[in-house]
């Protein structure tokens, strides 16, 4: 699951309508949930073969199909500091996501 703050809202409402943002991470890595660096924001596409698309408060992810066991079922995206930060109720994985739009 998926909450977003109000700061982050802010910010991804500056993407062009229609625009769905990608969360990629490595599923290979020892530290999958920590090397999270960007949020791609994008034009709806098809999804590849180990992708999911999920909706979080009237926006579009494209994330991995175990996105949710990286994050303990819990993520929120907040943005302060010109970053998104990426935090659940026990962690903030990384407090300095950059925002990039094709």
């Amino acid at each position: 699951m998926i909450k977003l703050t109000e700061q982050a809202k802010q910010k991804l409402n500056e993407a062009p309508e229609g625009t769905v943002f990608a969360i990629p991470f490595d599923p290979g890595s020892c530290d999958i949930v920590n090397n999270v660096y960007e949020i791609k924001g994008m034009k709806d596409r098809d999804l590849e073969g180990r992708e999911k698309k999920i909706s979080a408060e009237g926006y579009d992810f494209i994330v991995d199909k175990d996105f949710e066991e990286g994050f303990d079922h819990e993520l929120e995206i907040d943005f302060s500091n010109n970053h998104f930060v990426l935090r659940n109720k026990n962690q903030i994985f990384n407090s300095r996501v950059r925002l990039t739009v094709e």
